[in-house]
């Protein structure tokens, strides 16, 4: 349980999703301010050693299903998969939906191409 919002789970990504609508940041520009407000921003001002995505960092990270920051908070992406110092600790099936319509497609992504 999130020990500062009763109704959330302590998912930043959803945080991020519900400050979109109050803040009425529904530009692309603000999508990705709204990213980066939750992911880099915060490791950033704690100065945390080893954070970012170059050679040599811890390799903490969470693999989102989807293809940029945007459709990250657009489609709540699935969390595929959570690194701790390089090592896989958690994963989820990828999200999939299959349509029973006549003459569409059987499957498909909601992702953008």
């Amino acid at each position: 349980m999130d020990p500062w919002y009763s109704l959330g789970s302590g998912d930043m990504l959803e945080v991020a999703h519900m400050g979109l609508h109050v803040a009425q940041m529904t530009s692309q520009a603000a999508m990705r301010q709204c990213f980066e407000a939750v992911t880099v921003n915060p490791a950033r001002i704690l100065g945390l050693d080893g954070y970012g995505l170059q050679a040599g960092c811890h390799a903490d990270f969470v693999l989102l299903q989807a293809r940029d920051p945007v459709e990250a908070l657009r489609l709540r992406a699935t969390r595929l998969k959570v690194f701790r110092r390089g090592r896989l600790i958690a994963e989820t099936p990828a999200a999939t939906s299959a349509l029973q319509l006549a003459g569409r497609p059987a499957h498909t992504s909601w992702m953008t191409p």
